[in-house]
């Protein structure tokens, strides 16, 4: 089973908290939406689970194929090479690719690159 799990995190910027004591966990096959107006802190948890921005305390806990990885603290493409990604949406960040080349662009690291026959079925399934 694959899961991710926030504990009791709490993140800002300079002296401004954003996430205070903040926790949640998400389950395979699970869909889970947060919703908030702009400076509700949803980027910032996502944020955090990615390694972009390091909380203050808490803790964010994958569960891959039954191992567990602790991801305070490691690289964003440390968590990546884990699987786990953060899709930024309606930035339209590249326009003139099609779907499948955008889809590629995440096969860009080994790991994904010895991955990608499979994905690629995946995806035209």
């Amino acid at each position: 089973m694959n899961s991710i799990s926030v504990e009791n995190l709490s993140a800002g910027y300079g002296s401004v908290q954003v996430l205070d004591r903040i926790s949640l966990s998400v389950n395979d096959g699970e869909t889970v939406t947060l919703l908030g107006t702009n400076g509700n802190g949803k980027s910032t948890l996502m944020k955090c689970i990615m390694g972009i921005v390091r909380p203050t305390s808490g803790s964010v806990r994958a569960t891959i194929d039954g191992a567990e990885h602790d991801l305070v603290g490691r690289a964003p493409e440390e968590i990546v090479d884990l699987g786990i990604s953060l899709v930024p949406e309606g930035r339209r960040l590249f326009p003139k690719l099609t779907v499948e080349e955008n889809l590629l662009l995440g096969a860009s690291r080994p790991s994904a690159m010895e991955q990608l026959p499979a994905s690629l079925a995946l995806w035209y399934k």
